[in-house]
């Protein structure tokens, strides 16, 4: 089996409007340390290039969907470099972002730490943009 790790952060605002603005991919540079951000049309309908920290990534998305699911996975030119599962559970008024990585073949576990690190990160800079504005 491959490694894995789950982070998780409460945020104190219904799921519904979290999953909307989560499952915008344009917003994802407003929260992480991704610049960039276009729609790569002839890589698949969900599927957006970032500049990373470490190079040009592409995003592959999870569809919207009912179930507040908001997976994804990072590729680094042929290599996969992240799979992540993402999960929003409601949580009295507020919602429990949970969010588990998987270490993939190739990716060392220097690579992978630094990795959650960097994902422990932009999650409260996430928790900190969406409580402060209500979105």
């Amino acid at each position: 089996m491959l490694k894995s790790r789950t982070l998780s952060v409460q945020i104190l605002r219904p799921r519904a409007p979290i999953y909307a603005y989560l499952a915008n991919p344009a917003n994802l540079a407003n929260w992480t340390m991704v610049k960039g951000g276009t729609r790569v049309p002839e890589a698949g309908p969900l599927v957006w290039s970032f500049d990373g920290p470490r190079g040009k990534v592409l995003v592959h998305f999870t569809p919207l969907n009912e179930h507040f699911i908001l997976d994804y996975r990072v590729v680094a030119g042929e290599q996969v470099t992240q799979v992540a599962y993402v999960r929003l559970l409601e949580n009295g008024e507020g919602t429990e972002l949970v969010h588990t990585s998987v270490q993939q073949p190739g990716i060392t576990d220097a690579q992978f730490d630094s990795e959650e690190e960097w994902m422990r990160s932009d999650l409260l800079v996430l928790k900190s943009l969406l409580d402060a504005s209500g979105r």
